[in-house]
């Protein structure tokens, strides 16, 4: 199998460099990198795990308006708010973290560990903000919430995997070159979990038109 290439698209990097007013050159163009890795070559590691980490990163940079929501709905909404910045900042050390492995070898084992417990806690983060957003569709009134949060939950779960994924590849890469069936699994699940996702973000975005409102905005 030749190496894998993920490549993220320009329109959502572009928005989220506006929305998180960062510099992160993964927010500048198409981001993307090889599979091939070994601990002799730590600076690979940003390859796959960085275009995961993008894919589920940049679909939680919203901004939430909360102005028509009911007071118990919108602690639920302020509570997913909360969780999408503590996701954001934990993703962020993750990738600190990644970056200074790959310039020091004498850490590189520790920090790579300490990378893929930030990602372990991106996931539970991610997870709780999913369960938010089921509480929300059992909401009766306005009858559209019951479509727009189990959407919106479908999307969060499907990233917090993304992010279980990311802290999986790095643990494996660490102890060596992952096998041709695994680079196949990771690139068939980050494939689907991308088509779902793009679903997913177009009947929300629908739903959001024909109710003229927009409660969670990428």
């Amino acid at each position: 199998m030749k190496p894998l290439v993920l490549l993220i698209p320009h329109e959502v990097c572009r928005r989220a460099s506006q929305d998180s007013g960062t510099n992160h050159p993964g927010f500048q163009k198409w981001s993307g990198g090889r599979t091939e890795v070994n601990r002799v070559q730590p600076k690979t590691h940003l390859a796959m795990v960085h275009s995961i980490k993008l894919l589920f990163l940049l679909a939680i940079c919203f901004v939430t308006s909360c102005g028509q929501a009911a007071p118990e709905s919108k602690k639920l909404i302020d509570d997913i708010n909360a969780a999408k910045v503590k996701a954001r900042s934990l993703t962020f050390e993750a990738e600190r973290k990644r970056r200074e492995a790959a310039d020091n070898k004498a850490e590189h084992d520790r920090l790579i560990e300490e990378a893929a417990k930030l990602y372990g806690q991106t996931s539970d983060t991610l997870a709780e903000a999913a369960s938010k957003a089921k509480e929300l569709a059992k909401v009766k009134n306005p009858s559209w919430y019951e479509e727009y949060f189990n959407l919106q939950a479908k999307l969060f779960n499907n990233l917090a995997q993304l992010a279980t994924g990311a802290r999986e590849e790095l643990l494996i890469r660490n102890n060596g070159p992952p096998s041709e069936s695994q680079l196949q699994t990771w690139k068939d699940n980050l494939t689907r979990f991308q088509k779902e996702n793009d679903e997913v973000r177009k009947q929300i975005a629908s739903i959001e038109s024909r109710q003229g409102v927009v409660l969670i905005k990428e």
